[in-house]
């Protein structure tokens, strides 16, 4: 027969197991929210090039890290500018989110970028070409505003389908194989 102390201890684990459910059920509401955030400021400032929400959606001391710029400085403002740069040396660029990963106070995306180039970018005279590049960005959010972003993708990959460079090893490979052909034809001629 149960105690009184069993019935007690019962009901205060039942209780202890809904509060639980509970913060289970707020973490992923929460998770849930912040993937909905990062979708929406990647389909309006990056997609639809609506850089008004970047104000609404970033927090005004927002930090950014991607080495392909390395200078660009915190603060809404300055990814506003940012984002305005990349969509003028590609118009009609698209972001396609391959997959997002939410855990705390972190969304995790990677993504497919795809654009023609059609204007100056990072110093590089318009082409006219496609170019594809898969990357990663990370967003960290604070209350329901992304606070910190890094984001790391391919710039050789891109270059290279610009026809604007290649990879250090392919022209060192080909100023080698040059360079032997050269020595070939003067051994040839000698």
């Amino acid at each position: 027969m149960p105690t009184h102390d069993s019935k007690r201890e019962t009901k205060q684990e039942g209780r202890q197991d809904q509060r639980t459910e509970q913060r289970q059920d707020n973490q992923q509401e929460q998770r849930e929210h912040n993937k909905q955030i990062v979708h929406r400021f990647i389909e309006e400032a990056w997609n639809q090039g609506k850089t008004n929400v970047v104000s609404e959606m970033l927090a005004n001391n927002c930090r950014f890290h991607d080495e392909v710029f390395p200078h660009l400085t915190s603060g809404a403002d300055n990814f506003r500018r940012h984002i305005e740069s990349c969509r003028a040396g590609f118009p009609d660029l698209r972001f396609t989110i391959d997959d997002t990963i939410a855990e705390r106070d972190e969304v995790v995306v990677h993504w497919t970028a795809r654009g023609t180039h059609k204007g100056q970018f990072l110093g590089m005279a318009p082409t006219n070409k496609k170019a594809s590049v898969t990357g990663t960005s990370i967003y960290r959010l604070e209350g329901g505003r992304i606070n910190e972003s890094w984001a790391n993708w391919n710039l050789m990959s891109m270059m290279e389908q610009l026809g604007v460079g290649s990879a250090p090893q392919e022209q060192a490979n080909k100023q080698t194989a040059g360079t032997k052909a050269q020595d070939a034809g003067t051994r040839t001629h000698a």
